[in-house]
């Protein structure tokens, strides 16, 4: 996972949770402003109801002198019209309850009657207006049922609404019940002087009503704010509200069986008076009451918005201030990375490998080439990124410092062996030029084998030197001038070794008189690297078994296979002398394992392939694929390399002969002197590795003869 993910993940888990809590806390919000939205559909439906009471009441009492006297025309009349004014709050009332998206519990059944009651007032006013079987004790029941269960709806719409509004909405609920009981004890009232006596049943209906009266208003007084009681106790004064206490105390002196005296028509105009002035009343405190609601459902709704506005806004600070700080650390962690992995794969790897030719670091110290390639990365700040970055250019600097060093030394080392080796060359040219000195005036055989045995351990001294030589980058003290065919070529490889008499040398490409001869600025070289290889073959094989080596045309080139029956490699150390092979100047056991370091550097100077494929006690092949480059035109072989192919074999090249092959004593001494300077100037390899070649980081130059 990116880093970026990281710490958009770390931001936003903290986030996520807020976000929860402050979602439940807006949750919570949004449900209180929806049920104060609510319950301001419900208290306007109430208060609807509360005037389509007051209307049912006119109404019923209009039907009441209808049904106790043959009504009038004027009668009907009346009754249609408060029939209307009933219809346009009903239609009212069924909007409002309409608009009630959810149906709270605790009255859904009270308006499945009040629904029913009203889908019948049609039917109930046809039976008032016909009088056919219209019952007046039924027909008021119904009326006041109706009544009843709009009186109880506004009590219940107090049941869900908060603390500080139920108070108000029960006082209301309760004006409305007393507006209620004051027209039962009308209509009771009525009734009872209609009839010739009292009865029980009448006076207990009239006593309930004026109770009923009682209770609702102690109850209003007890739960109103002080300006309702206000409101009602003005509504209560004045000359209907006088009129109406001088009538009830005479129907309340009635006992039951005597006839109640009453004046109907005055009864019912100070009743009525009364009721609309205790109705102004209920409509004012109605008013309140949805004021009140609805400021309550605007603060909630306030309150929501505040809080989710500071929410979002709290999340968007909390946003952009990880995007302002974090966008920042993500951008230099990553132009860190990307310097760091461009430091790490590209101009490090540079630096170093620019360091692995000699005299890479030229006039320069160490430290002056490290401080050189500047800083890695760009530090900016000092936070614990640029701290960061500030140890990674420590760290690629030290670096480059010690590949440096490494490189000053690998010079210093070079240029030892070089001195060594040249001290030793010349030591080794003068002992050769002695020998060969001795061997012109000697004339003893024996003695001529001995120097020959000198004369061949010089030769390998010589081939050490040249190693040396080679390691530390330089070409070897004397160079040829001719070019060799590829058999003379590795027969003065052979000449090189110890165990020369092992070796069986097979040229297919001189067998075949191809037009290949060995450029003369590379015979000494390839002639040092095929001596390497082929003293490898001999040291780790048996005494008594053969070293083969066939030299055979491939293409435009010529591959040479060196075959030996010895004790193989283990596989770590095939995988070592491959390694050696493929990168010779990063083998640090140069010096130790000089012949593969040697053969290496020479093939890497010439573009030469080498395979190498072995098996423990199975023996070892090598295959070296000798390019185009290292041949020549065969027009440009000369006298010399004529005389020496006329000495040697065509195929089997018998190496230099051993002392005791040497003439006898006594023979021709002239015949014995140039025997032994045939024999001296083979062991030497027909002009032994003396040659020098260029530098490995440029194509060998053309050589010249040194001294």
């Amino acid at each position: 996972m990116s880093l970026a993910r990281k710490l958009a993940l770390l931001v936003a888990v903290p986030l996520i949770a807020v976000v929860g809590f402050a979602a439940l806390a807006l949750s919570t919000s949004v449900g209180q402003a929806v049920d104060s939205g609510r319950l301001a559909d419900e208290v306007s439906l109430g208060r609807t109801a509360g005037a389509l009471t007051r209307d049912l009441h006119r109404e019923r009492l209009a039907s009441l002198a209808m049904l106790q006297n043959p009504p009038t025309d004027d009668q009907r009349a009346e009754f249609r019209r408060l029939a209307g004014e009933t219809d346009a709050h009903a239609a009212e009332y069924r909007t409002r309850r309409a608009a009630l998206s959810v149906v709270p519990d605790h009255f859904a059944d009270v308006l499945g009657r009040i629904d029913t009651a009203l889908a019948d007032l049609p039917g109930l006013r046809e039976q008032v207006l016909s009088g056919e079987h219209a019952n007046l004790s039924a027909i008021t029941f119904r009326y006041r049922i109706t009544a009843a269960d709009l009186a109880t709806l506004r009590e219940r719409v107090s049941a869900g609404a908060p603390a500080e509004l139920t108070g108000d909405l029960r006082a209301a609920a309760q004006l409305s019940r007393i507006t209620e009981y004051i027209g039962l004890q009308e209509i009771a009232v009525l009734r009872a002087a209609a009839d010739p006596y009292l009865s029980p049943a009448m006076n207990d209906e009239v006593r309930a009503a004026r109770a009923g009266v009682v209770d609702a208003a102690y109850a209003f007084s007890q739960g109103a704010p002080a300006a309702w009681r206000d409101w009602y106790d003005r509504a209560r004064v004045g000359e209907d509200a006088t009129a109406v206490q001088v009538l009830d105390d005479g129907v309340a002196r009635t006992q039951p069986g005597q006839k109640v005296v009453l004046d109907a028509a005055a009864w019912t105009a100070a009743m009525n008076a009364h009721l609309d002035r205790l109705g102004a009343v209920e409509q004012r405190v109605d008013d309140a009451v949805v004021a009140s609601v609805e400021a309550h459902r605007d603060g909630q709704v306030l309150r929501t918005l505040i809080q989710a506005a500071i929410v979002v806004a709290t999340l968007a600070a909390a946003v952009a201030l990880a995007i302002w700080l974090g966008t920042p650390m993500i951008r230099g962690l990553r132009g860190l990375r990307s310097a760091a992995h461009t430091a790490a794969y590209e101009s490090l790897p540079i630096a170093v490998f620019a360091l692995r030719g000699r005299n890479a670091l030229g006039n320069a110290t160490p430290k002056e080439y490290a401080d050189a390639h500047g800083d890695a990365v760009a530090v900016r700040g000092t936070d614990e990124i640029a701290q960061v970055g500030k140890a990674f250019n420590e760290l690629n600097h030290s670096a480059i410092h010690l590949a440096a060093q490494q490189a000053a030394l690998r010079d210093q080392m070079d240029s030892m062996f070089v001195a060594l080796a040249r001290r030793a060359e010349r030591l080794t040219s003068a002992l050769i030029a002695q020998v060969d000195l001795t061997e012109r005036g000697e004339q003893d055989p024996d003695r001529l084998a001995a120097l020959f045995t000198l004369d061949h351990l010089a030769t390998r001294m010589r081939r050490t030197n040249n190693s040396l030589l080679i390691l530390g980058g330089e070409g070897s003290a004397r160079v040829r001038k001719e070019p060799m065919t590829c058999h003379d070529l590795l027969g003065a490889a052979v000449s090189q070794i110890a165990r020369y008499q092992q070796v069986d040398l097979h040229s297919e490409v001189d067998q075949q008189n191809l037009d290949r001869v060995v450029a003369s600025e590379m015979t000494d070289h390839l002639a040092h690297l095929f001596a390497e290889l082929i003293d490898n073959a001999t040291a780790f094989s048996s005494p008594n078994s053969r070293v083969t080596v066939v030299a055979a045309p491939a293409g435009d080139g010529v591959v040479v296979t060196v075959t030996d029956k010895g004790l193989g490699f283990a596989p770590d150390a095939l995988a070592a002398a491959r390694a050696s092979l493929a990168d010779p100047d990063q083998n640090p056991g140069a010096v130790r394992a000089m012949g593969l370091a040697v053969v290496g550097r020479i093939a890497s100077w010439y573009g030469i392939d080498i395979e190498i494929r072995s098996e423990p006690k199975q023996g070892t092949v090598v295959k070296v694929g000798l390019p185009p480059r290292v041949f020549t035109r065969r027009a440009d072989f000369d006298w010399f390399h004529g005389q020496a192919k006329a000495t040697a074999p065509s195929t089997i090249a018998t190496t230099p002969a051993k002392p005791e092959q040497a003439p006898a004593a006594g023979a021709d001494q002239r015949d014995s002197a140039k025997i032994s300077g045939v024999m001296t100037a083979f062991a030497r390899g027909i002009g032994a590795h003396r040659s020098a070649n260029g530098k490995p980081d440029r194509p060998a130059p053309d050589l010249v003869e040194k001294s």
